[in-house]
C-alpha cells in the first residue's frame, strides 16, 4: 500500500511541476540552455577561486550538433563577467569558430587553448565527455610540477617515493579513481616550445591522449589503461572533463579541495604515505551532491548576473540560433536563468515533503 501511495504521489508531484514549469518558466531552446549553463559555470568557477583573471574556458557539445561542434566561453571577458555574447560555436574537426552561439552577436575571438577542447571531443564519445574546462587554479599547479613518474601506481600501492602523484583523499574527488591524475608537458609534445599554451592541433592531440585510450568509457577509470577525467598541465594549469557542465564544475571544485587537503598533509609530515581513498570506493558521485551544489552556486551568482544584465542589457538579449533570422520572444530569459526555476522547484519540493509526511 505504501508503495502504491508513494508512486501516486510521485506522479502527482511530477505532473504538478511540469504544469507549473510550462506556465512560468522561460521557454528556452536547447542552444539557449547550453549558453546559460556556460555563463553560469564560468561565473561559478570564478566565485570558487578556480577561474580568476587569468585565461580559462569551459565548453559543452553543441546540442544542435553534438558530434561536430561545441560551444565555448571566448571573447575578452574575464571568467567572472562572461555573458551570452561571449559564447562561440566551434567545429570539432578543425577548431574553427563558425559563429557566435546566439545570432545577435558577432563571433567572439577564440582563445589559443581551443585545441584542448576540439582534440578531446574528437577522441571520446559524448557519453564519456560532453563538457571540458581548462583553468589554472594555484592549488593544483604544485602537483603539475612533478614528473609523471608513477602513472601506474594505485592509491593502495603508494610508497614514499610516489608521493608526488595527485591521488584522491576526499570523497568528493573519488571520481579520479585509483590512479593519479596524469601530467601533460607541452615540452614533451613539442621540443623547443616557447609557450606552455596548447595552441595547435599537435599539442592538442598529445594532450588528449593523457585522458586515456580513444573511445574509452568513464567506467574504466579504475583500470590501468582506463579513462582519466583530470589532466594536470606542467607550468600551466589543469583540464577537467565531464558528462555535463554541472558535473565538470563540481569535479573541478572537488579537485581543488582535494589539492588543499593533500598539500596540507604533505607539508605537515615527512615521507609518510597518506591514507588515500582505496580503489574500491565508488568513483562517481551521485546526482544529489552535484545538483545541490549547482543550485547553491547559482544562487550565489544571481546578484552579479542581474547587475551585469542591467548594466549592459545588449549582451544578454541574443535570440536562439546563430543562423536564425527570427527574434525569439524570450530573448530576455538570459537575464534571470535561476530565480524562477529555483523558486518553483523549492515550492514543489516543500509540498511533496508535507504530503509524504502525512502518508
Amino acid at each position: 500500500m505504501n508503495f502504491l501511495a508513494n508512486a501516486c504521489l510521485f506522479l502527482l508531484f511530477s505532473a504538478a511541476f511540469a504544469l507549473t514549469a510550462s506556465q512560468f518558466l522561460p521557454k528556452l531552446t536547447p542552444r539557449q540552455l547550453a549558453v546559460n549553463q556556460l555563463v553560469n559555470a564560468s561565473r561559478i568557477l570564478a566565485l570558487q577561486g578556480i577561474a580568476d583573471d587569468s585565461l580559462g574556458h569551459i565548453s559543452v557539445r553543441d546540442p544542435l550538433s553534438p558530434n561536430t561542434a561545441f560551444l565555448i566561453t571566448a571573447g575578452s571577458s574575464v571568467p567572472a563577467h562572461v555573458t551570452p555574447a561571449d559564447i562561440a560555436v566551434v567545429r570539432i574537426n578543425d577548431s574553427v569558430v563558425t559563429s557566435a552561439a546566439l545570432s545577435a552577436y558577432p563571433p567572439p575571438k577564440p582563445n589559443p587553448g581551443i585545441f584542448i577542447h576540439s582534440s578531446i571531443y574528437q577522441r571520446f564519445p559524448n557519453t564519456t565527455v560532453s563538457s571540458i574546462a581548462y583553468y589554472a587554479p594555484e592549488q593544483l599547479l604544485p602537483f603539475a610540477l612533478f614528473p609523471d613518474n608513477s602513472p601506474n601506481v594505485t592509491s593502495t600501492s603508494v610508497t614514499p617515493e610516489d608521493l608526488t602523484g595527485f591521488y584522491a583523499v576526499t570523497s568528493g574527488a573519488a571520481f579520479l579513481g585509483a590512479y593519479p591524475a596524469p601530467v601533460y608537458s607541452v615540452f614533451d609534445a613539442e621540443s623547443g616550445a616557447t609557450s606552455v599554451t596548447v595552441d595547435n592541433a599537435i599539442k592538442g592531440y598529445e594532450m588528449a591522449q593523457k585522458f586515456g585510450p580513444a573511445g574509452a568509457s568513464s567506467q574504466t577509470v579504475n583500470l590501468k589503461d582506463g579513462f582519466r577525467p583530470l589532466v594536470l598541465m606542467r607550468n600551466d594549469g589543469a583540464t577537467m572533463v565531464g558528462a555535463t557542465v554541472p558535473e565538470t564544475v563540481f569535479r573541478f571544485v572537488q579537485a581543488v579541495k582535494n589539492a588543499r587537503v593533500l598539500y596540507h598533509f604533505l607539508s605537515s609530515t615527512d615521507a609518510i604515505v597518506p591514507q588515500f581513498l582505496p580503489a574500491g570506493v565508488a568513483t562517481e558521485a551521485t546526482d544529489n551532491p552535484t545538483v545541490r551544489s549547482w543550485l547553491l552556486w547559482m544562487s550565489q551568482i544571481e546578484a552579479s548576473i542581474k547587475a551585469d544584465s542591467a548594466r549592459s542589457p545588449e549582451l544578454w538579449e541574443g535570440d536562439s540560433v546563430s543562423n536564425s533570422s527570427s527574434v525569439n520572444k524570450n530573448h530576455g530569459a538570459h537575464q534571470q536563468p535561476f530565480a524562477a526555476s529555483a523558486s518553483i522547484l523549492a515550492v514543489c519540493v516543500a509540498i511533496f515533503n508535507v504530503m509524504l509526511y502525512r502518508l
